[in-house]
């Protein structure tokens, strides 16, 4: 897939590219999708967590393997996805998990209610503009301790770019660079547990496993 530059969309029109494209193609990508062949990242993430955790995953989608893994582990876990089609599979594939339909950028939580915050392959689509305020809304949500780990682009170049055969659909990708990224994060008041390039499958990322200092 090599997606197409578009300069003009703006970021409302961006998400609802992302959003009417994951509902269309969810059984599809699920079914073909495995890109969790280094769980390493993941286990790092859970070895950061208390006994009764309290995690919230950001882009959930179907909820395997992240969301799932999860509620396995005991944790009282929360999805979330803008994607109904995501949602519905979400909820035959872990019936105990918390799923709730709804935009991350617009839904609000109790601050301080989430010892882990974790989303992979979910930043990517989000308008980077919107990166600054997620991560600050991801902060305040983390309890003083918590740790988020999120999958972003490793790129040196911050880009908007599109696909019209995603699937066979439309899709949409934004992001920082990953020194960017990176800097926002550290701005945010995260103090950086690790930053690595993963690949896996044809794919490669940046994973960042950010600490809220414990103040208390």
């Amino acid at each position: 897939m090599s997606p197409d530059r578009e300069q003009s969309i703006k970021p409302d029109e961006h998400g609802n590219i992302v959003r009417e494209g994951y509902d269309k193609i969810a059984k599809k990508y699920c079914e073909d999708r495995n890109l969790f062949e280094n769980w390493s990242e993941i286990n790092d993430f859970v070895k950061e967590l208390p006994k009764n955790a309290i995690v919230l995953d950001i882009g959930c989608g179907a909820g395997v393997p992240v969301l799932k893994t999860m509620v396995e582990k005991g944790y009282a876990t929360k999805g979330i996805d803008f994607s109904k089609s995501m949602l519905e599979l979400a909820k035959k594939n872990v019936p105990k998990a918390e799923l709730v339909h709804g935009d991350v950028l617009k839904v609000e939580f109790e601050d301080e209610s989430f010892d882990g915050i974790i989303s992979t392959y979910a930043v990517i689509h989000i308008h980077k503009s919107h990166h600054p305020p997620l991560y600050q809304k991801i902060y305040n949500w983390l309890k003083p301790g918590g740790v988020m780990l999120i999958s972003t682009s490793r790129d040196e170049n911050g880009e908007d770019y599109y696909s019209h055969d995603y699937y066979g659909v439309r899709m949409a990708w934004s992001h920082p660079s990953a020194r960017e990224s990176l800097q926002i994060i550290k701005n945010t008041g995260f103090e950086i547990v690790f930053d690595r390039t993963v690949t896996t499958g044809d794919e490669t990322h940046l994973w960042i496993l950010g600490r809220k200092p414990n103040t208390r």
